[in-house]
């Protein structure tokens, strides 16, 4: 019986050193090291292959299953409601955190590069800065591309910013106590968003949260969209985000599709800009904020070392596997870094 014991004690330290050794090969790259839960999940999209992922046949697949997100952070409360839009009914899900209130507002633009992704899609992340930073948090389902290519989207963000600083004190929000906030495309969308409101004199924003964001929606050459093509996101799937949100080649320029290539960044809400080191948006996320900073306008900006495009949303997946989990502290420290942006300006 003792020497069973010892041969499976022995069996098991084997395998557990041969799946360590594994996780550690898959976290060199050219270019240092991911984080080891990045690695498991960037070998796992290799394996599946990204290329297909906006692909115009694919879409409506992706979307069904990005949508499959179990609600696993608590808040106080849910509301789900339509608000009047420029092209019709926009869907919105509003999370009420816990506490008495009014509470900052921060309405949020889900990622997915324009074309998929949704509400529900960015459940736990909505959810999560919303109990984190005490914040009424007005998540929006804005049309997607390819159906209703730029300015849909915008529209449709701008909309809810407007509607949110007229209506939020209904569910005991603060309205003048005003942010935005989005990952990746939807970091696309506060920023816009932000540039109109200054340029129109609209809503009072006084903080932009811009998580991992796409900057500008042109062929720019950056070093990272170059070395980081086919970590999570890829060249080609780079093609397809802008033959859908922007057919129209002659518009990639607007300063509203393009935040980054907007002639005056000056009186600007305040920002906190966060980039991820393997992400190809990571050089247009940094040259935004040094862009912000240069204007004047105040910038917290975190790089996470380690992590990949999309690595909030990532921790919906590692969630269902606790080893993993205890790994990742990455999205809490930028929950808590987003709070205290909240804190500071809100």
């Amino acid at each position: 019986m003792k020497k069973l014991i010892l041969y499976t004690a022995g069996i098991t330290v084997l395998v557990l050193a041969s799946v360590a050794a594994l996780i550690y090969k898959w976290t060199i790259t050219p270019y240092g090291r991911l984080h080891p839960v990045m690695g498991v999940i960037n070998r796992l999209l290799n394996l599946v292959s990204t290329y297909g992922l906006f692909d115009r046949n694919n879409l409506p697949q992706v979307r069904q299953m990005m949508s499959m997100v179990r609600p696993r952070i608590p808040v106080a409360g849910v509301i789900d409601q339509s608000i009047d839009g420029p092209g019709g009914s926009i869907p919105i899900r509003i999370y009420v955190p816990d506490g008495k209130g009014p509470f900052p507002v921060i309405v949020f633009f889900h990622g997915g590069g324009f074309s998929i992704g949704s509400i529900e899609s960015h459940e736990n992340v909505t959810r999560s800065i919303a109990k984190k930073s005490s914040s009424l948090v007005v998540s929006v389902g804005y049309r997607l591309a390819p159906e209703n290519p730029f300015p849909a989207a915008f529209d449709d963000a701008y909309a809810a910013v407007q509607w949110a600083q007229a209506n939020a004190s209904e569910f005991n929000g603060d309205p003048t106590r005003l942010g935005v906030a989005g990952d990746s495309a939807g970091g696309n969308l506060a920023a816009a968003v932000s540039l109109k409101a200054r340029d129109e004199e609209g809503p009072s924003i006084g903080l932009q949260v811009l998580l991992y964001p796409t900057t500008v929606l042109t062929d720019m050459d950056f070093p990272s969209r170059r070395n980081f093509s086919g970590y999570v996101l890829t060249e080609e799937s780079g093609k397809h985000v802008l033959d859908h949100y922007l057919p129209d080649i002659t518009i990639r320029s607007d300063p509203y599709a393009s935040p980054l290539l907007a002639e005056d960044h000056s009186r600007l809400p305040p920002a906190y800009v966060m980039t991820a080191a393997f992400d190809p948006l990571l050089d247009e996320g940094l040259l935004y904020a040094e862009q912000l900073r240069a204007a004047g306008v105040p910038v917290t900006y975190r790089n996470y070392e380690g992590m990949l495009h999309g690595f909030l949303s990532f921790d919906d997946i590692v969630s269902i596997f606790p080893p993993l989990a205890r790994l990742l502290k990455e999205p809490d420290y930028v929950y808590s870094d987003v709070a205290d942006a909240v804190g500071h300006w809100l």
